[in-house]
Order: structure tokens, then C-alpha cells, then sequence
């Protein structure tokens, strides 16, 4: 990207996340970029498209990051390493919500306003970003019932179980939203998930 498509970029995630997609406006996000409606135009035709352009850009970075976390969490070879090797991935999704703050809130406000997205714009964001992180759970969570070290009858809903339990309490409004827990808070919060999820998915 340009530079002044990438300030434009940068300040519509703000914008969109500050305002909403419907209280947003280009004369809005043109001053917050620096850069002129005209400009602004001529990168992208319309509010639609530069939001749709936002969400999937910048649902690809914080999906981009996370997986890398997932993925590096250390493997667990015996029993006693898989909380280890969980409470890791568990912090990596708790992580997202505080690292990529103006993301998340713009994802707050699609929620709030999903009626006026395009369905197609939806499937395209999920594509770029929730799907991919919880396929790479889904990885980690298969990888550790081949080794035989948890049980998991149904991988997806043993995904949504491990997703859900480790991030509802650091993230108490949803995944979605970051929370007000402290770093040692958040690590109990955490571990607590995990123990929850494997007194259902342990041998």
C-alpha cells in the first residue's frame, strides 16, 4: 500500500471503530488520515468498500498474528505438559483483544450493526480472521488427541468448549472485548479455563 493509503487505512479502523459504520464519515476519516476526500477516493469508490477493505486487511493482521502464537505454543509429549502447552494458546486469544485494540472495536460495532453489511462482506471477514485462528485451535486440540494425551469426540465443539472457556472471564463481554483483568489475573482466569476444559477432554 501507498503511504497515504495506509494512513487512510489506519485512520478507518479508528473511525469505524470509534463511531460505527453509519455515524462514520469519509470527511471524517480523510482528517484523521491527513489526507484529502479527494485522495481518499481515489483509492477506494465508497464508504462500503473502504470498510470492507478495513475489516478483511485488518482481520488478515491480528489473524496472521495470533495463528504464529498458536502455532509456537510449546507441544506437550506426556500428561503433565498439557496445560502448559493450552494455558499458551489460551493466552494467545485472550491476547488479540488487547493488542489489537482498534480492531476490536470496529468488530463491536459490526456486531451492533450487522444489518447493514453485506452477507458476502461478513463470510469474506470471517474467512480472513475468526476461521483461521479457530482452525489452528483445532489443530493444536487434534494434534494433542492423536498423541493421546486428551479425548475429543467432536473437534469443533471441542474447539467452540477451549475457545469459550479461556476467554470468558479475561475478556467478560466476549472474545470480542477486552476486559479489565490485571496480567496475574488474567493468568488465573486462564489456567482456570484450562482446567475446566480438560476435566471434560482429559484421559
Amino acid at each position: 500500500m501507498t503511504e497515504k493509503r495506509d494512513a487512510t487505512v489506519r485512520a478507518a479502523r479508528r473511525i469505524f471503530g470509534r463511531d460505527g459504520y453509519a455515524r462514520a464519515s469519509i470527511d471524517a476519516i480523510a482528517i484523521e488520515a491527513g489526507v484529502s476526500t479527494r485522495t481518499l477516493y481515489k483509492h477506494f469508490s465508497s464508504k462500503e468498500s473502504l470498510f470492507a477493505f478495513v475489516l478483511e486487511t485488518s482481520a488478515t493482521e491480528v489473524a496472521d498474528g495470533t495463528v504464529e502464537r498458536i502455532r509456537s505454543a510449546p507441544v506437550a509429549e506426556s500428561a503433565g505438559d498439557v496445560a502448559a502447552e493450552l494455558e499458551t494458546i489460551a493466552h494467545a486469544l485472550v491476547r488479540q483483544a488487547i493488542d489489537y485494540r482498534d480492531h476490536f472495536a470496529m468488530v463491536r460495532q459490526i456486531n451492533a450493526e450487522s444489518t447493514h453489511f453485506p452477507a458476502a462482506m461478513l463470510r469474506t471477514w470471517q474467512k480472513a480472521g475468526p476461521l483461521r485462528v479457530e482452525s489452528a485451535v483445532a489443530e493444536r486440540l487434534a494434534g494433542l488427541a492423536e498423541r493421546g494425551l486428551i479425548v475429543v469426540p467432536d473437534l469443533e465443539r471441542a474447539t467452540l468448549h477451549f475457545v469459550t472457556l479461556t476467554t470468558a472471564e479475561a475478556n467478560p463481554r466476549g472474545l470480542h472485548q477486552a476486559g479489565h483483568l490485571t496480567a496475574a489475573e488474567t493468568d488465573v482466569a486462564v489456567a482456570a479455563g484450562v482446567r475446566t476444559f480438560l476435566f471434560g477432554y482429559s484421559v
